[in-house]
């Protein structure tokens, strides 16, 4: 998820793969919460936030809190090697502490899972301020700043394609303040449930991005043997 596209030395090639193979896993298993299509989890979708699916006493919650460790340790897994790919600027270390920093968010939730009080049928009561619920705010949190950060600093289409996807998940965000302040949460599941998606279709443009990043432009040489063409006679 750098920039210096072209400019890896030989020798980070086994360091790009290895930081790309990681942050795949973390991409993938971060949007585990698809399981729950096949699972009785007892929460809507429709209106339930994806991390209520790992509270204690919920069913399947252990399953989702490995989930949240594997994704978790894989990016905290991915933060070093990003260090050392990322360019000599603030904004590229900046998104190497970032992947870093969500990973260790993940492994948190799974610590210290939120809470979820069945209010209603499938619906949970309103946090309560535990500590639990920091992890999932500063998840949220991060799905906005970290495509807001990386699209300062990504160039063409790499900046483009990052711009959209703040774009995205900041009117993702804005629903979901809005379904909690104003509709008693209604919908906020869905919003939350696009946002994962969103943030594992980035990390995804980062893997990409990775992978680029030594490759070298191929240029054209000229061919030794062809002929130089003649100079065109002075006039007269």
């Amino acid at each position: 998820m750098l920039s210096g596209l072209d400019r890896a030395e030989p020798p980070l090639g086994a360091v790009r793969r290895l930081t790309a193979g990681l942050l795949f896993v973390g991409a993938v298993v971060h949007a585990g919460f698809l399981v729950e299509v096949f699972l009785d989890t007892a929460l809507s979708p429709w209106h339930t936030v994806p991390a209520r699916l790992s509270a204690a006493g919920q069913p399947y919650g252990e399953v989702f809190r490995v989930f949240d460790v594997v994704a978790g340790a894989a990016f905290v897994a991915a933060g070093p090697f990003l260090r050392r790919l990322a360019p000599v600027h603030r904004l590229g270390r900046a998104t190497a502490a970032l992947v870093w920093g969500y990973g260790a968010v993940l492994l948190a939730r799974a610590a210290l899972p939120p809470e979820c009080v069945l209010q209603t049928a499938e619906l949970c009561a309103a946090p309560t301020g535990r500590l639990g619920e920091l992890p999932v705010i500063l998840a949220g949190a991060q799905y906005v700043v970290s495509p807001l950060i990386v699209s300062l600093w990504w160039r063409g289409g790499w900046k483009a394609a990052t711009r959209a996807l703040f774009a995205v998940q900041f009117g993702l965000w804005a629903w979901l303040v809005v379904a909690h302040a104003l509709f008693d949460g209604c919908y906020a599941g869905l919003a939350a449930r696009a946002q994962v998606l969103v943030a594992s279709a980035f990390l995804l443009v980062g893997v990409r991005y990775v992978l680029r990043m030594g490759t070298a432009r191929r240029t054209r040489r000229p061919d030794p043997t062809a002929e130089a063409p003649e100079a065109a006679a002075c006039p007269g």
